[in-house]
């Protein structure tokens, strides 16, 4: 099969949850941690793994967004990474996503499409600046975040193309998959947005290349 139909069933998938009800809105923010500091919990889709977890300064307005993509279901070091890049002046967008066998693979990467859509429509709501919208990954959710910044069609199935301005991964996996979600190959795309790959420790110079690169 070629590399175009393994990727017709995935833009569907992807559009599919762009479209989903948004369960969730509306949620209230609580305080969290020190004063100042602000979450919220909501959904971008209908499955329980389509579901975020929202972070902002007290003083956010027009404030940079950053989607965080864990290496798998969010956990308790994500959240303390999310309060840290809060108190540094991002939004923070801690995001699940649907893993295998349950969901077609890799429908992880369409909810990470999904999950950015969701950020780009209610970046107002938020405090922050759809315009400046980072990705930053870890491991497997490196491959994604570099796979949304590198090969725009994700986003456009998921009605947001362009929406990421920069992206960084932290310990992505250096191996193409079956799916040909291999970063490499997408590097000269002429849409493509700048995007920074490093250590799985080094979350000091991903956050500089983000900084740097949305403001």
């Amino acid at each position: 099969m070629t590399r175009r139909g393994l990727l017709a069933p995935l833009l569907a998938t992807v559009a599919t949850a762009a479209c989903a009800p948004l369960v969730g809105e509306g949620v209230a923010p609580v305080p969290l941690g020190p004063p100042g500091w602000r979450m919220a919990r909501a959904a971008y889709g209908a499955d329980p793994r389509q579901s975020l977890r929202l972070y902002r300064p007290a003083r956010a307005g027009g404030s940079p967004i950053l989607v965080l993509l864990p290496d798998g279901e969010p956990g308790a070091a994500d959240e303390r990474a999310a309060r840290d890049l809060t108190e540094r002046g991002f939004v923070v967008v801690l995001a699940d996503r649907r893993a295998a066998p349950g969901s077609p693979y890799p429908a992880f990467i369409a909810d990470a499409a999904a999950a950015v859509a969701w950020a780009a429509r209610r970046a107002d709501d938020l405090g922050g600046d759809a315009r400046r919208i980072g990705v930053l990954g870890q491991g497997e959710g490196g491959r994604e975040a570099l796979m949304l910044a590198l090969d725009r069609r994700y986003l456009a199935a998921a009605g947001a193309p362009g929406a990421v301005r920069a992206a960084a991964a932290l310990g992505a996996p250096q191996r193409p998959d079956a799916t040909f979600t291999d970063p490499s190959a997408y590097g000269g795309a002429s849409d493509a947005a700048p995007v920074w790959r490093g250590a799985a420790g080094d979350r000091a110079g991903a956050i500089a290349f983000l900084r740097g690169t949305l403001g």
